[in-house]
């Protein structure tokens, strides 16, 4: 049979998931000759020699076959008229191609191969070694300083192997073949002891001495600060309350934001917890995020303490993902420990170790720390399912930096988004496809906003973009926030248009693009959150849009409510109260409402905040926006006030707490024991739901002794759902839409989304929603980017 020479190219996720080994094997099996390099963000080249069948096979095997982590787009099998004889198999040194992709992994679990070698003790080299790793598993992208992948682009350059892991690198038949990110006890990183006063404690330098102390440290109710693959964590035992407030103290703006937990294995928590086959799946699998697990009615003999999450009705878990994490459950046993951040509240992870320990000192007792240079820090991501469906809350370690595709061709080669201000991340373009940062924080800080601009420009490199690639920057049409500034800047720095795009539009068009609608296409949007600048210079945050890509239309939203303070009311639910209270009652009736509630006793300053309040509602004659009452149409709001009215959230700690306690109240009641209906009416073709009315019912409702509060509020969150279905349905049919879509940070909340999904459904309707893109704000900037391409198409 005659011999033919092909050359095959292959692009998606192919480097650093153990690919290129995977290929020279896979040849060598089909007796293949020829060659395989990495060729960075252009894929896997191929050039191999052999029979027909053998190279056919070869290639339906690559599919059949591939690494589990390794994602193919697209193998393109060329024949080459090559007089070119190949007489072996290798892989030759990569060259830099560029592509329209990242050929990069996230971040990826230790796999159990792994673990078993570091729990063998006949291995030496590996026995016992935190940095196991293999062509398969280990630091991708926190670790990778430029493509393509190879070690010395990574910061593992700064330890050359040793005699041994360079034999295993060169052997075809071992699993670390050309892996780039590993090595072992002799050549490898390691992890050293230091104390709060930076005395490195000299003579805990063997590995089960160092795991020993640790143990014996975190047991005795000390806070450990550990760095990991992208960042650093505060660890400490979850069952002892002392501990946990000493925490909370030390970390000062974290009185009661819930804190993460690991637990070595699902059999730890299982009898208390409810874990769906969905939930199980996602936390076991190699991306190890944090998944919210609903508390089950046993959940008071566990030992886990209420401290961890107060009010809530799920804490979030993680499993081990390095094998730092394996080691320090091995001495310390079965039990769940706090994981949590390791900053200062609303400051980026320190990720070098004299930024660590200077950032952390005061808040850890003592720290592990490792060697091993991070390069791009990633904190955990964080998820709830609803309904087999995944929802992000923060998009980071184990996703990123993988794309959002989207379902319309784009020919722009690049552009960038700046994203909004809170819970933010940043979005390079590049053609039909979105690469979101890792999660960045709140831009508000300096710190943070740094870390925003390094990291939407290690992605841009990453990418391999030219400056000159870039078409244009897009950005929240906030004008006071910093991202936006930037944006400007940028856009005169590169002499490039910038497109603003209205933040609950934005929301609505990353809904449609993960949804896969058609240009041509529009949908009607329910876009549900906290705060937004709306086109009115209202803020928005409860919004019905008809919307296409190419623009949108406000068919509906809350009525809008004076929020007398301004911001003060976001942070005190007890001013939202009162001031929609003002609103609707008048201010005799609204005196004595306060008196009954005590209102005056969750506001700052007390009476004299109060009375200071009531005379700010009366200079404004009931004509608002007025000066330091804007009027707000936000969802979140609304939330917050029910809460605070139900006795739940007096004060906002930290970002949604108000809401976030109304859930798990509502998770103890039956919404079918209480009657309450919303309404809405048509004012100039807009409707508007009527909130004034409500906070009225509910205030009734709460008046008769014989209403639960949990009751209410499992009430209300079903039935604020059901009036935006209602809505949304009758605009609908109105312009004869099929597809209905929800966004923005209240769609977390699942008896709302719940609600608004099954109202849609039974109306014969299809229900969109978010599942790899954030509901909340990380998924603003990918909403902003596809709005930039419309821009963009419109003006050339």
């Amino acid at each position: 049979m005659s011999i033919e020479t092909v050359e095959i190219n292959i692009t998606g996720i192919v480097q650093g998931v153990g690919f290129r080994p995977f290929l020279f094997n896979l040849a060598r099996n089909h007796n293949l000759n020829g060659y395989v390099l990495n060729r960075g963000n252009a894929g896997v080249r191929l050039v191999l020699q052999g029979k027909p069948t053998q190279i056919s096979q070869f290639v339906k095997n690559v599919e059949k076959s591939k690494p589990s982590i390794s994602y193919i787009e697209n193998i393109g099998v060329n024949k080459l008229t090559n007089s070119v004889k190949y007489t072996n198999l290798e892989i030759r040194k990569s060259e830099k191609g560029r592509g329209i992709s990242l050929t990069l992994p996230p971040d990826v679990a230790v796999c159990e191969d792994c673990l078993k070698e570091m729990r063998e003790p006949k291995l030496d080299r590996y026995y016992q070694y935190p940095f196991i790793a293999c062509a398969v598993c280990g630091p991708r992208f926190t670790t990778v300083k430029s493509l393509p992948y190879d070690r010395k682009r990574s910061t593992m350059q700064q330890f050359p192997f040793c005699d041994e892991c360079l034999a295993e690198y060169q052997d075809f038949d071992n699993r670390r073949f050309h892996a780039q990110t590993y090595a072992c006890s002799v050549c490898g990183p390691n992890y050293r002891l230091y104390d709060y006063d930076r005395a490195e404690k000299r003579e805990k330098t063997s590995i089960n001495a160092i795991l020993r102390d640790t143990a014996k440290r975190i047991n005795g109710g000390d806070i450990a600060a550990v760095k990991g693959i992208g960042g650093v964590h505060l660890v400490c035992a979850a069952d002892d309350e002392q501990i946990i407030q000493k925490l909370r103290k030390r970390k000062r703006k974290r009185k009661y934001k819930p804190f993460a937990l690991m637990i070595p294995n699902l059999n730890t928590i299982e009898q208390y917890f409810k874990i769906s086959d969905t939930e199980r799946e996602i936390i076991t699998s190699f991306r190890r995020p944090i998944v919210l697990l609903e508390k089950k009615r046993t959940f008071d003999q566990s030992n886990i303490s209420d401290l961890v999450a107060p009010g809530l009705n799920n804490i979030g878990f993680m499993l081990p993902y390095t094998g730092i994490h394996y080691l320090i459950f091995n001495y310390i046993g079965d039990k769940p420990l706090i994981y949590t951040s390791g900053n200062k509240s609303n400051i980026p992870m320190g990720i070098e170790n004299d930024k660590i320990i200077n950032q952390l000192q005061g808040i850890a007792d003592f720290f592990l720390l490792h060697n091993r240079t991070i390069y791009q820090r990633a904190d955990d991501s964080v998820l709830r399912v609803h309904a087999n469906k995944t929802k992000l809350i923060r998009r980071s370690r184990g996703y990123v930096p993988e794309y959002i595709p989207l379902p319309f061709q784009v020919e722009i080669p690049g552009a960038l988004a700046t994203g909004p201000e809170l819970n933010s991340t940043g979005a390079v373009l590049r053609r039909n496809r979105i690469f979101p940062t890792q999660h960045i924080g709140n831009t508000t800080n300096l710190e943070t906003f740094q870390f925003l601009k390094k990291a939407l420009f290690h992605m841009k490199d990453l990418l391999q973009i030219k400056k000159e690639e870039i078409r244009f920057i897009a950005y929240d049409a906030h004008p006071a926030f910093i991202s936006t500034q930037y944006a400007r800047e940028l856009s005169e720095d590169y002499q490039i248009p910038s497109y603003p795009v209205q933040h609950h539009y934005a929301h609505i068009l990353a809904l449609m693009a993960e949804n896969s609608i058609k240009p041509e296409e529009k949908i009607i949007g329910i876009s549900t959150d906290g705060v937004g600048f709306g086109s009115d210079g209202n803020i928005w945050g409860g919004e019905i849009l008809l919307a296409s890509y190419y623009d949108s239309k406000r068919l509906g939203h809350l009525e809008y409510q004076p929020m007398i303070g301004g911001d003060r009311c976001t942070k005190y639910p007890a001013r939202m109260a009162a001031s929609i209270i003002l609103k609707t009652f008048g201010i005799d009736k609204s005196k004595l409402l306060f008196d009954k509630l005590k209102l005056s006793n969750d506001l700052e300053y007390g009476e004299t905040e109060l009375n200071t309040l009531i005379n700010q509602y009366a200079n404004s004659n009931n004509k608002f926006p007025a000066e330091n009452i804007p009027l707000s149409s936000s969802t979140g709001r609304i939330f917050d006030t029910v809460s605070y009215l139900l006795g739940v959230g007096r004060l906002k700690t930290y970002r949604g707490e108000p809401a976030m306690r109304l859930e798990g109240l509502a998770a103890r009641g039956n919404p079918d024991s209480v009657n309450l209906k919303i309404k809405y009416s048509d004012e100039h073709g807009i409707s508007v739901i009527n909130t004034s009315e409500l906070i009225g019912e509910i205030l009734k409702l709460i008046q008769e002794k014989k209403n639960n509060k949990a009751d209410i509020a499992a009430k209300f969150q079903e039935e604020i759902g059901n009036v935006f279905a209602r809505v949304a349905i009758d605009k609908a049919n109105k312009f004869g839409i099929t597809k209905i879509g929800l966004s923005g940070g209240v769609a977390y909340n699942y008896s709302f989304s719940n609600a608004i999904k099954q109202k849609i459904s039974e109306a014969g309707l299809k229900f969109l929603e978010h599942e790899s893109i954030p509901p909340g704000d990380a998924g603003i900037s990918s909403g902003q980017v596809i709005h930039g391409i419309f821009m963009y198409k419109k003006e050339n």
